[in-house]
């Protein structure tokens, strides 16, 4: 039977409802690139123009979705950061399997498209809707903890394309540059010390985000996806090798699945 690996559980923190909303719809994001691999552009992505680019590939399925509220107060001081952990006032918890690569491509994943879907959260001058590992902290330190329906996230695959030139998909390449924001500097201009700045932070609850990104995108070359989301990249001269792979991939969609549940029959 096909190993799963181990469950991982993740939260990230928020505190308003749109971002509530911007969470799930990133999730289920994430989730649908994992069903339905073929449908989505290759997105080659890194944080500087230092960085090696990385591709922004989804792990396993996420589900198991919980709202929580922390306790009030239960991280303080220099502990009351997103470099130490969720430092919002709730929660969205969720799990996937897999292994230990999968779980990190869930991460990063994640985490780049929230901080493009709310790029003014910051909390302590660090990007505040971000994932973590649960651990034995942030589960003693949940207040109260309620079910969210699943079907908001979820996502069927979908049949393979009739045409196998619909498996091929542009391939972009994005960096993400950051600059300071002169509005935040000129808020914090008589602030002396990281706690005032904090609480001039605090003050401000529309946000006035440290730092403002800019994204710099570069479509170049071509990306086919299996059905079991793995792929291979084509530059962009090579278009006609990305077809016969497309041609190879459309005419064997399916034979891992269905050997997968042979085996698992054979177990029974």
């Amino acid at each position: 039977m096909e190993d799963l690996g181990r469950e991982y559980a993740y939260i990230l923190s928020y505190n308003t409802k749109r971002e509530l909303r911007a969470a799930l719809r990133v999730i289920k994001t994430h989730n649908d690139c994992c069903a339905n691999p073929h449908k989505h552009p290759a997105h080659y992505v890194r944080n500087n123009a230092h960085e090696p680019f990385k591709l922004a590939a989804p792990g396993k399925e996420l589900w198991a979705l919980d709202l929580v509220t922390f306790k009030k107060g239960w991280r303080q001081g220099p502990y009351a950061t997103p470099s130490c952990g969720p430092s919002l006032a709730r929660g969205l918890m969720f799990s996937n399997t897999g292994n230990n690569e999968q779980k990190n491509r869930t991460f990063d994943f994640l985490n780049w498209h929230l901080l493009r879907a709310l790029p003014s959260v910051y909390h302590d001058s660090f990007p505040a809707v971000a994932v973590y590992s649960v651990d034995d902290a942030v589960m003693r330190s949940i207040e109260s903890r309620d079910a969210l329906n699943d079907d908001c996230v979820l996502c069927t695959p979908e049949p393979k394309p009739v045409d196998p030139i619909d498996l091929i998909q542009p391939a972009y390449w994005i960096t993400r540059k950051v600059e300071g924001n002169r509005a935040y500097r000129e808020l914090m201009l008589d602030t002396r010390g990281n706690e005032e700045r904090r609480k001039r932070s605090r003050e401000h609850r529309d946000g006035v985000a440290p730092y403002l990104s800019r994204y710099e995108s570069v479509e170049d070359g071509w990306f086919v996806s299996a059905a079991d989301g793995h792929g291979e990249y084509f530059d962009k001269d090579l278009r006609e090798q990305a077809v016969k792979y497309a041609q190879f991939v459309h005419a064997t969609w399916g034979e891992a699945e269905g050997e997968a549940a042979a085996a698992a029959e054979r177990v029974d």
